[in-house]
């Protein structure tokens, strides 16, 4: 009988190398996603300049996201890493250095920040198409649960590390930190050696990535996928920006509690991911995409009634503990409803169309929070359960992907 544990699934040559650098990286991107709204609140006191931060964080790489999947179906992924890698660490040392120097007017904030997130998709989708890569089918629904976990991680460290910074050396200091963990994240892909796979790109670069648009339009799973999690993923944008505004502005708290409730959102769906991940996902995932948006949902409601320090801390948990599910069975029905042929180029449109609900729902708390908290997190319980709508009411056989999709447009 094949051994399908984690156990197993760490033996397998590369996936440790490759975990350790993602989760290394993800702790720098999820510190500097904090950082930045900090920064702001900090040195400009403006929700709504947070909120244009935060896209400009997010908006360019998702444009540039099915180049970028072309780029990565060529072969040299682990290449394109260290790259992203590099420009992240760069851009982030930019931002420390000017702002300690006095020399950071706002305009060279956002074009700094847009210049990170360009490059972003290259490590984002690379890592996220090298996980099944390395992992035989059997192990998917572990190494599915190991990326979110890692992902999760991320969640409960990045964010802590970066309130701590902050209470310890100020924003500006704090913000050259993550650009240190990124390097160390290029640093442990040196030795990765990937498998060489057959590949079907067309010749021209910008030709695949319009196949890749096409791909994902015709496959009714990412589709699917897309309009579930670009919708709840608006909440999640909400929350990237109203847990900082509640806390400093709200309860009066410091960085360090901003870091910490974070950090136990992630908690909650590190370990809510690890046992889904063990459990199995597969003619599961319709359910428990639906029941995590629904909880989610409920949560953000019960927050905008009360959102003082205990319920805050206990609901924060509880849409952390709803993620792990949703992430897993996301990830793992992604990577069965693909050819992997299209990891690449498919994973950079999909990822990237359930992403783009981040900036969007972030934009929309700059806008609202200075007027009505409630009313905020009211938006974001709305938003949470009509992602869950789709898979709710979509039969069983919407899961299943028509054969393989054509390869072209």
């Amino acid at each position: 009988m094949e051994d399908t544990s984690y156990r197993a699934l760490l033996r397998v040559e590369g996936f440790t190398e490759l975990l350790s650098s993602t989760l290394a990286a993800r702790i720098a991107s999820q510190m500097f996603s904090v950082l930045l709204v900090l920064f702001v609140l900090e040195t400009h006191h403006s929700a709504s300049l947070s909120g244009i931060v935060v896209v400009c964080s997010q908006v360019p790489g998702i444009i540039v996201s099915p180049v970028a999947g072309a780029l990565l179906d060529r072969g040299s992924r682990v290449a394109l890493m260290r790259l992203d890698y590099l420009m992240g660490a760069t851009c982030m040392t930019t931002i420390g250095v000017l702002s300690l120097l006095h020399s950071l007017p706002t305009a060279a904030l956002l074009v700094v920040v847009s210049a990170a997130s360009i490059t972003a998709p290259l490590s984002r989708v690379g890592g996220r198409s090298l996980f099944p890569i390395l992992a035989p089918k059997a192990l998917w629904d572990r190494s599915s649960a190991a990326d979110s976990s890692a992902n999760v991680i991320a969640t409960v460290l990045g964010p802590g590390i970066a309130g701590v910074a902050v209470a310890v050396v100020g924003p500006r200091v704090a913000l050259l930190v993550p650009a240190v963990i990124l390097l160390g994240a290029a640093v442990l892909l040196v030795r990765l050696a990937v498998p060489d796979m057959a590949s079907s790109e067309t010749g021209s670069v910008l030709a695949d990535a319009w196949a890749a648009v096409g791909y994902v339009w015709r496959n009714r799973v990412l589709r699917m996928l897309a309009g579930t999690m670009t919708v709840f993923n608006a909440s999640g944008g909400i929350l990237t920006v109203a847990i900082p505004f509640i806390v400093l502005r709200g309860l009066h708290g410091g960085s360090t509690t901003v870091g910490l409730l974070l950090a136990i959102m992630g908690a909650g769906g590190f370990m809510a991911g690890l046992l889904t991940g063990r459990w199995g996902t597969e003619s599961r995932e319709r359910h428990l995409l639906a029941l995590s948006c629904v909880v989610t949902a409920l949560a953000f409601a019960i927050l905008a009634l009360d959102h003082h320090e205990v319920v805050l801390v206990v609901l924060v948990a509880v849409i952390g503990i709803a993620n792990g599910p949703l992430t897993v069975a996301m990830f793992s029905l992604r990577q069965r409803a693909t050819d992997p042929l299209w990891f690449g180029r498919a994973f950079a449109v999909s990822m990237n169309l359930n992403f783009v609900g981040s900036p969007v729902g972030a934009a929309v708390a700059g806008a609202l929070l200075t007027h009505s908290v409630p009313i905020t997190l009211l938006v974001a319980a709305s938003l949470a359960l009509a992602g869950g709508f789709w898979p709710a009411v979509l039969p069983a056989s919407s899961y299943q992907p028509v054969g393989q999709v054509a390869a072209t447009t």
